[in-house]
């Protein structure tokens, strides 16, 4: 019973897991998560010291009397999800599966800068005769400086090249800002926060691997305008794992309520 109990919450939150996979499978830029487990502590008990006295046995010797599976450790998927064209001049997918968008989000007073796979960018007004880039959840989009884009409303459009350089046509003049990139050598490392954004943990810093893409290292970025970068949730893997995890799950709680059904049959026994 000890065995299916701890089995069981783990379990639970493997479903929880593949549970928000799916709800996320149309959100733009998500990354899925999986799930490993491992044995939880184990007694062995030595029944057999004799090794000749079991010739031809295939597996180790004594008994392991455990106490269930431990879900050990939940792993972000960073594989590329597909491209989707929709035409927009401020929808812009990263085809580099390390590299990604930099935001910019204020948590009650405090700003702090965070990373994104969601190139769905939109314009929002100033009120001083100037917009302001920011992402879907209106979030300030970053230059390569760490500052916020804003220009004049009277453009005439707008041009993202491969290397993340938005240029502002207009009847007075071009102007272009380097939209911020930045480069994880472990994205597996990374935070989410929400259903799209990142946040780099205090142990994974500049030294070990994030680094901000500056002058010619922004050509390997692999910026498409005009496209959108899906989730990399595949569907058929998700509903085969809640199936095989729900199967775990319904066996654990029968093993529950045959076990009590053999106590309360000792019990009974007079």
């Amino acid at each position: 019973m000890i065995n299916a109990t701890n089995t069981m919450t783990q379990l639970q939150q493997r479903l929880d897991l593949v549970g928000s996979n799916l709800a996320n499978i149309n959100t733009v830029g998500y990354k899925k998560r999986d799930a490993s487990f491992s044995d939880m502590l184990y007694q062995q008990i030595n029944n057999q010291s004799d090794e000749a006295s079991e010739p031809g046995r295939k597996t180790p010797l004594g008994i392991r009397q455990g106490a269930g599976a431990l879900l050990s450790q939940t792993k972000l998927v960073t594989t590329q999800g597909s491209l989707q064209e929709t035409g927009r001049q401020l929808d812009v997918a990263l085809t580099n599966p390390n590299t990604f968008f930099q935001v910019q989000k204020d948590n009650d007073g405090t700003v702090e800068t965070y990373y994104t796979k969601n190139g769905s960018f939109h314009l929002t007004p100033l009120g001083n005769g100037e917009v302001q880039l920011v992402n879907t959840d209106g979030n300030p989009v970053l230059d390569s400086e760490g500052n916020t884009i804003s220009f004049s409303t009277d453009f005439r459009e707008l041009q993202i090249n491969k290397a993340g350089e938005l240029t502002v046509v207009s009847n007075e003049g071009n102007e272009i800002f380097a939209l911020g990139l930045t480069r994880v050598n472990r994205p597996q490392s990374l935070e989410a926060v929400g259903s799209s954004l990142f946040r780099v943990p205090n142990a994974l810093n500049q030294e070990n691997g994030v680094q901000n893409l500056q002058g010619d290292e922004r050509a390997g970025a692999g910026i498409q305008q005009g496209f959108l970068e899906q989730s990399n949730v595949d569907m058929s893997k998700e509903i085969t794992d809640m199936t095989l995890t729900q199967r775990a799950y319904q066996f654990n709680s029968q093993s529950i309520s045959i076990a009590d059904q053999m106590m309360g049959l000792v019990n009974s026994i007079r």
